[in-house]
């Protein structure tokens, strides 16, 4: 935490509450942890913040590209760009963490399946990552984190274009547009394209030799902003984006004779969210509503012409209204009510919730309690609750702790009679962290201790293709030590993670690392910006007992600004050409080069 940051922690909430300009850019305030506006050092859980200027030096091809590089994670991919992709964090399921797009779950949740590799990462303005669970502020989901990934947004007129090659003849280019109409109105326009060829992600000699699987993607958005008065403004925003992606069949039921052969994957996702927001002095108020639903359509590709093998649909609304009033320099309390119907199919079903948050900051302590009650139609009543404290021993050194329970429910794809299970019950769990942070002239240290203990997890058993709940308990427990320091001309961030996470039956939980280090280096020197990533992920088991070696991986890219207006970017992914597999049997890509040009108006 830099020096800046840590001033800002030392800001009562009064002040946060009066003079937000005087802190609301992207470096010391957060939405994620409280879902109100606080500075980053009030928040007492481990926050990582990654910025559009992050991505953009290190040249991210996909969000698994950025996720990877963030403490506590653990990512599994099958495969290249487009290919189904899982992150893991602190050990939990990949569905344990809760992905919001602008403070909104995503619609595949109503599948219980999150694919990281379909969002669009060229409308990324700013991701919030928060560890340990949350679900006394968001309900179920939010057991081991929250990505809360935020579009772009803007303040000042500019228009910029960008255009890029790679390696499997990747293509992309993109469209910003932010204006501003009136005093009070502004408008945001934003259209990006994507492809690649890909490569054979899954080879089956003598079946698929020569094959390429390949990824194409457009994405829009829309956003109205307008400004009714001092105390009201409003805002309106449209989301879409189609995929295509090619994949393997790998299914072996009943000697499938297409083993090895291409299907392609269709993806539509569209979301409307409109919302209001008030303030007046110490209060502040908002309320919005989202409406999304995704179509999924699979076809084989086996043949002259496309035949149609299977389609989803997915639909969600949701109505939120979230109210913060800052009493005094010391207490804040936020409320908010929730409502959310989701549908697969023809099965839906309403959720409705309260939840409470109290945060306090008196002299070198801050204190935050939350909790909240889930209604579910299906699975009942689930309240979860969430304490932390933080102290600052002295101006240096700050001592937290945090306990809470979270939830997740059983989705409406594992509760369906055809596909699923009726009667699953909601996976449950507990945990606890302890850390300490040091924030010197020389060094940032923060080193966090955790343990998490779910219930009922929700299997599924291959041999009888269903879904039932586990009896006993898994644990997932580890450190993180995270430092952030400079070494002549180079500003290092580095992380260090153990983790031990065990099934009910004391097994090893599979694609999960006992040991990772990242580490990434910046360099800036006459106008150019570099930016070299270490990750080294240990050994982890895969499925049937597998063990998919360790790796180390090395990626290597800079920024070159020749006009105030022109930028030339260039990425060497995978430098060293290390061969390595997150998924038994997936080859991940090669080394492969980027370069790509963008200009501002």
């Amino acid at each position: 935490m830099s020096k800046k940051l840590l001033a800002t922690a030392l800001l009562p909430f009064a002040a946060l509450a009066q003079d937000p300009s005087s802190i609301n850019n992207d470096e010391v305030t957060v939405v994620t942890a409280n879902r109100v506006e606080q500075a980053v050092s009030d928040v007492i859980a481990p926050i990582s913040i990654i910025t559009r200027d992050d991505i953009e030096l290190t040249q991210a091809q996909s969000l698994t590209d950025v996720f990877r590089m963030l403490p506590g994670v653990d990512v599994a991919v099958n495969g290249g760009r487009g290919q189904t992709a899982s992150v893991f964090v602190r050990g939990g399921e990949s569905d344990h963490a809760l992905v919001l797009i602008d403070g909104v779950r995503l619609v595949t949740s109503v599948s219980g399946f999150i694919d990281f590799n379909q969002i669009p990462i060229n409308q990324v303005e700013r991701i919030e990552f928060i560890r340990g669970a949350r679900a006394a502020i968001y309900g179920s989901e939010a057991v081991s984190g929250v990505i809360n990934i935020i579009t772009k947004g803007g303040l000042q007129d500019s228009v910029s274009v960008s255009a890029g090659l790679g390696s499997n003849n990747y293509k992309t280019s993109n469209l910003y547009l932010f204006t501003n109409i009136t005093e009070n109105t502004s408008a945001k326009v934003t259209a990006n394209f994507e492809a690649t060829d890909g490569y054979n992600v899954k080879p089956y000699p003598g079946l698929n030799d020569g094959d390429e699987h390949g990824f194409e993607s457009d994405s829009y958005s829309f956003l109205l902003n307008h400004k009714f008065n001092q105390n009201i403004s409003g805002f309106a925003q449209l989301r879409y984006y189609q995929n295509t992606y090619e994949y393997v069949d790998t299914s072996t039921y009943n000697n499938n004779p297409h083993l090895g052969k291409k299907n392609e994957g269709q993806v539509e996702n569209k979301s409307t969210t409109v919302g209001l927001k008030y303030k007046l002095n110490s209060l502040e108020s908002s309320i919005q509503y989202s409406q999304s639903e995704q179509d999924d359509v699979h076809f084989s590709l086996v043949g002259s012409s496309p035949t149609f093998s299977y389609s989803s649909q997915y639909e969600q609304e949701t109505l939120n209204w979230i109210s913060n009033y800052v009493f005094n320099d010391h207490f804040a309390l936020s409320g908010g009510l929730d409502w959310a119907s989701q549908t697969l199919g023809e099965d839906t079903r309403d959720n409705k919730a309260v939840s409470l948050n109290l945060m306090t900051n008196v002299d070198t302590l801050s204190i935050n309690t939350a909790v909240r009650t889930d209604d579910n139609e299906h699975y009942g009543t689930n309240t979860t609750w969430n304490i932390g404290a933080g102290w600052f021993v002295n101006p240096i050194v700050r001592l937290t702790a945090n306990a809470g329970t979270a939830f997740k429910a059983p989705s409406l794809y594992e509760l369906s009679p055809n596909s699923g299970n009726p009667e699953l019950k909601p996976e449950e769990s507990i945990g606890y962290e302890t850390g300490v942070e040091v924030f010197t002239d020389l060094v940032n240290v923060s080193l966090q201790g955790y343990r998490n203990e779910v219930d009922n997890l929700i299997e599924y058993n291959y041999a009888t293709y269903g879904y039932s709940n586990a009896l006993g308990k898994n644990v997932l427990q580890g450190a993180e030590l995270s430092l952030d320091f400079d070494t002549s001309i180079v500003s290092n961030t580095v992380s260090l993670e153990y983790l031990d996470a065990k099934d009910a039956n004391g097994n090893d939980l599979v694609r999960r690392a006992k040991h990772k280090a990242k580490w990434q280096g910046i360099v800036s020197f006459n106008d150019i910006d570099w930016s070299l990533q270490y990750l080294y992920q240990g050994e982890r088991f895969d499925i049937n007992d597998v063990v998919l070696s360790s790796y180390s991986l090395w990626n290597l890219s800079a920024q070159y600004q020749i006009t105030s207006q022109f930028k030339l970017s260039g990425r060497i992914e995978n430098l060293l050409d290390k061969e390595y597999e997150t998924v038994d049997g997936y080859p991940t890509p090669e080394r492969g080069y980027y370069i790509n040009a963008s200009y501002e108006f």
